[in-house]
């Protein structure tokens, strides 16, 4: 179905695969990508979604300013810290039209920070290779071991991922594992010492200190972080 006259929407997928067109402009959006649709432009499907879909969205009106600039695709290089500031707006918006505001403006910060520019489409291979890994960020896996599933020499494919995805297979699997804790924490009750096995940690100390060196708290302190922090300070 065909919309038009409609406000700006930004959309983040968590999960599946959207094929979205925008006037003559069609967008393949996957995981882990922000779509952002213009006002007042015609909007409509032009594929069919398989398999599990879902993703935040918002639709908000927004004058001459900082984020016009923003890319209408992106692929986001830290989904975790958008779907936690998309949450904080879910929270906030039921009980104050301000501190939503101040809210909206946070993500569209942080999403005009992680976008960067426009949309470059991924490497079939390397999106193998990081489905694969993610997959499989549970288990113990290194470099080695991926390289060995997709027969490449271990510093090829390192270099590989780096080109597609600006880090390294090494960088890539923590980052992940890092990702997956936060989505976790702020996701689930389960405790931190579950956590840590699910994101490929048999060494609960050692899963405590990559995850102070990332976010400079331990994972209970991030936890509780969403609702005590309050937004208009």
């Amino acid at each position: 179905m065909k919309r038009s006259g409609m406000p700006y929407e930004i959309i983040v997928m968590l999960e599946g695969e959207m094929f979205i067109a925008e006037e003559n402009e069609r967008y393949h959006v996957k995981a882990d990508d922000m779509l952002l649709l213009r006002a007042g432009r015609t909007h409509y499907g032009y594929e069919k979604s398989y398999g599990r879909v879902s993703f935040f969205w918002v639709h908000f009106n927004m004058e001459e300013g900082p984020f016009m600039d923003l890319p209408s695709h992106a692929a986001l290089k830290m989904p975790s810290s958008v779907n936690q500031l998309f949450k904080q707006l879910l929270h906030v918006s039921t009980f104050s039209g301000g501190e939503a505001d101040a809210a909206l403006l946070l993500l569209l910060s942080e999403l005009k920070r992680q976008a960067g520019g426009a949309y470059r489409p991924h490497s079939a291979t390397v999106d193998q290779i990081c489905r694969w890994v993610d997959i499989h960020l549970n288990q113990d896996i290194n470099v080695q071991k991926v390289a060995e599933e997709f027969n490449f020499n271990k510093e090829y494919i390192s270099k590989m991922v780096k080109r597609e995805k600006g880090v390294g297979l090494k960088t890539y699997i923590l980052n992940g594992r890092m990702d997956r804790a936060r989505q976790l924490l702020l996701n689930t009750h389960r405790s931190v010492k579950e956590i840590a096995v699910e994101c490929g940690f048999s060494d609960y100390k050692l899963f405590l200190r990559r995850f102070r060196q990332y976010e400079g708290v331990t994972p209970s302190q991030y936890r509780n972080r969403l609702y005590s922090v309050p937004l208009n300070n």
